[in-house]
Formats: structure tokens, C-alpha cells, sequence
């Protein structure tokens, strides 16, 4: 799964700019492609997060690490 999240986020920017350049698509849509594939690739980290390298809670609040 590691491989695939990275694939798709090294393919998504390409994807993109394919879709809005054959297709005519609205700001709307697009800006719903990006908040989806964003909550997607967040939620993956969440769940995945065997190292706590990523913590969504300490990104949003500043907090200091106990160590």
C-alpha cells in the first residue's frame, strides 16, 4: 500500500492537469479532486503511522514532544 500512496502522489499532479486540460471542468470539481485525494492521503498516515513520524494533531496544534 506504501508503494501505491506513493505512485498516486507522485501521478496525481499529472492526472490533474490532464483532466482540466481534455475535459472542461469546473473550479468546483476540481477543488473537490484535491480536498478528496487530501483527506485520502491524510487518512492513510493516520492509520499507518507505525512511527508517529506524522501526527495530524501536533500539525494542527503546536505542541511540544515529551521525550
Amino acid at each position: 500500500m506504501k508503494y501505491f500512496i506513493l505512485l498516486i502522489c507522485f501521478l496525481f499532479p499529472f492526472g490533474l492537469a490532464y483532466l482540466i486540460k481534455e475535459f472542461d471542468i469546473s473550479f468546483y470539481v476540481i477543488t473537490a479532486i484535491i480536498l478528496v485525494f487530501t483527506i485520502f492521503i491524510i487518512g492513510y498516515l493516520n492509520n499507518n503511522n507505525e512511527h508517529t513520524q506524522f501526527s495530524l494533531k501536533s500539525f494542527f496544534f503546536k505542541t511540544k514532544k515529551k521525550n
